[in-house]
């Protein structure tokens, strides 16, 4: 009769991660100079703050609104702008379409100095030049957004098949072609799903840029708060957050239909 030995029974590794988690929440500590008494004080101290937001004042409602409305569309042509910079740029940044190695390599430096400059940097260069205003708002989402959907697009089109690219230039298809009639349908649904994340993105970014002069409920929330104005203030944010819900779900449910 032959018997099968067991294998060995495995290791209780939970001692060695619980020791490795205190190690290193132990090296935070003191890489931080982290103080628990001044931490519970700041707890304390915020818990006071938070609780003048108790009472949102909405008496301006109809102001507010119209604010929000302009965070709404510098969100949606700072992403139509960035769409149509990404969708120019990104046929150049891809492998498979791109006409040489210099050329790739320009397109993608160049998204990637898009999505390396802050969208609060290129803010505050515009409203320096610009002036106060949506505008400013608008050139730094489309100008930090069109490195990322440019870098999304390009990605989408070098998983296009490449049977599909050579097809079309063996009859003759030059370099839009190839963009119009095999990458763009191939990729048109996920470049869709990418184009909604950042106007999600865009729209959280707009309330933000305002903070810095660039238009918008932003702007109007930094007045209210630089005056203590805090019921006013709490009403701005509960606009913002529903705001920002509904086109998240809007969003989230686009997205899920796409798919």
């Amino acid at each position: 009769m032959i018997t099968s030995k067991l294998p060995a029974k495995p290791r209780n590794l939970f001692p060695v991660w619980a020791s490795i988690l205190v190690a290193l929440m132990w090296v935070i500590i003191i890489d931080l100079e982290l103080d628990f008494e001044i931490l519970l004080y700041g707890i304390e101290d915020m818990g006071e703050y938070l609780s003048r937001y108790g009472t949102p004042n909405f008496s301006h409602i109809s102001r507010y609104l119209e604010l929000m409305l302009q965070t709404l569309a510098t969100a949606f042509w700072g992403t139509v702008l960035a769409f149509i910079a990404a969708a120019l740029i990104a046929p150049y940044a891809a492998r498979s379409l791109s006409p040489n190695k210099l050329t790739y390599r320009m397109a993608r430096e160049l998204l990637n100095f898009m999505r390396a400059m802050p969208d609060l940097l290129l803010a505050l260069i515009f409203v320096t030049a610009m002036g106060l205003g949506p505008m400013p708002g608008v050139l730094a989402l489309s100008v930090h957004t069109a490195g990322f959907l440019g870098k999304f697009f390009a990605e989408n089109m070098e998983r296009v098949p490449a049977g599909k690219y050579e097809a079309l230039a063996s009859v003759g298809a030059g370099f839009t072609q190839k963009i119009v009639f095999a990458a763009w349908p191939s990729m048109l649904r996920e470049s869709v799903a990418n184009t909604l994340y950042i106007f999600d993105r865009n729209v959280r970014m707009a309330a933000v840029l305002g903070l810095v002069g660039a238009g918008g409920i932003g702007l109007e929330l930094h007045d209210t708060l630089r005056l203590f104005k805090y019921n006013q203030a709490s009403a701005l944010i509960i606009i913002i957050l529903v705001t920002i819900i509904a086109i998240d779900n809007v969003s989230s449910l686009i997205r899920k239909r796409l798919n």
